[in-house]
């Protein structure tokens, strides 16, 4: 009955929470909080029944029905993990503040609906980013697919030989700009080298725990996601001294006294920095040419308002003006807050040029919604239902 109520409470909540994300660009904090007290009550109740039960004691329907003690402390786990990694994903500026608020009341809905759900508690909240993001993911690449078949009739008009040009120029500026800094990315390597071999030691060891080629994609996706924190601590020389020597200790120990297979896992680690190398590039590449290129607007000072991304070429150019130094707050993906929005249009105002752009966003609450309720009604991941698919795909691509 309690889990028949919540999942009906869940859907109009975050039905709610999705139309107004995707029509005003904001979650309401008073939303949020209503579903969390009704999250904290159904906890509450439960846990009062399964005291109740606990002691052979009955009060009206309390008490015949309950769930084990030991569930109680595995959903505040649960709901930790949700809320670091919303956190997470925010500071890192994957989604907004109110989108990794929902993602935490999410993640308690569903293991309020379902107490056995497969992962609970320490897997559930990566299945439900894994079930949120890969559709979300598919859906981008058909759209950029698309509009990239779209645009084939009009490379036919690029100066090709001016544009390889141009492109081997930029290679060899880049280049020569790198090259003060070769050891720093030697020190990267290592790093990524051993932090890859870790991982397929673990993979060898914890085969039942990590599922290929998933488990692998799922961390290159995360690294991609975070990697321009993460080159930051990985080309530091301290950290890869550090490393290095526990790499050292770890092979050694591994080959004489814990009999691993570490030739093989070296070499597969090897494979893996080359794969992620392969998926950074391309990512990036995308990421600049196509997605960045589509999501421009141009910046109007009478449009603008609360919640607007600027883009990283115009927040550079607004940050190093002296007439606005300390009047912006701290950039977050969340956008411009309403005192941001006052001074720039006063800004604007003044200024004859308008080389300034914004971002055009996709409101994201509707993808947590539908992967949190794919999660809920199918209980896995959806990687796990489209494998047999892309094997049987590869079945049919390797025959040709």
């Amino acid at each position: 009955m309690t889990a028949v109520f919540y999942y009906g409470l869940f859907v109009i909540l975050a039905s709610v929470i999705s139309f107004q994300d995707w029509r005003e660009r904001k979650i309401r904090n008073s939303l949020i909080v209503m579903g969390l007290l009704a999250c904290g009550a159904g906890f509450c109740l439960l846990l009062t029944n399964s005291l109740i039960g606990a002691s052979h004691a009955r009060l009206w329907l309390l008490g015949e029905y309950y769930l084990p003690l030991g569930y109680y402390p595995r959903m505040i786990v649960h709901v930790f993990l949700s809320l670091v990694a919303g956190v997470g994903l925010w500071r890192y500026s994957i989604w907004p503040a109110g989108d990794a608020k929902f993602f935490t009341l999410a993640a308690f809905f569903t293991a309020l609906i379902d107490p056995n759900i497969p992962g609970f508690p320490y897997l559930l909240f990566l299945v439900l980013l894994i079930n949120i993001f890969v559709p979300a993911g598919l859906v981008f690449v058909v759209e950029t697919l698309a509009n990239l078949a779209l645009s084939i009739p009009r490379l036919r008009t690029v100066n090709w030989s001016g544009r390889l040009k141009a492109c081997a120029e930029v290679v060899a500026i880049r280049a020569g700009e790198m090259w003060p800094y070769r050891v720093e990315y030697l020190i990267l390597g290592v790093n990524l080298l051993a932090f890859f071999f870790a991982l397929q030691m673990t993979v060898f060891h914890y085969s039942k725990l990590v599922r290929e080629p998933w488990g692998s994609l799922a961390i290159f996706v995360l690294m991609f996601a975070c990697w321009g924190s993460m080159v930051k601590v990985l080309r530091n020389k301290k950290v890869g001294v550090v490393v290095f020597t526990v790499l050292c200790v770890v092979v050694l120990m591994g080959v004489f006294h814990l009999h691993w297979a570490v030739r093989e896992g070296f070499f597969a680690a090897l494979r893996m920095v080359f794969n992620f190398g392969m998926l950074l590039s391309v990512g990036r590449l995308l990421f600049s040419w196509i997605i960045e290129r589509d999501s421009l607007r141009e910046l109007c000072a009478s449009d603008l308002k609360y919640g607007d991304i600027l883009s990283d070429l115009t927040w550079a150019k607004i940050s190093a003006e002296s007439d606005l130094s300390g009047k912006m707050g701290e950039r977050y993906v969340d956008g411009l807050s309403h005192s941001d929005v006052a001074t720039l249009k006063a800004w604007l105002a003044s200024r004859t040029t308008a080389d300034y752009n914004i971002y055009h966003t996709i409101p994201f609450a509707l993808w947590i919604f539908l992967g949190t309720l794919w999660t809920i009604s199918y209980r896995g991941s959806v990687v796990t239902a489209l494998a047999p698919y892309f094997i049987r795909a590869q079945e049919v691509l390797c025959k040709r």
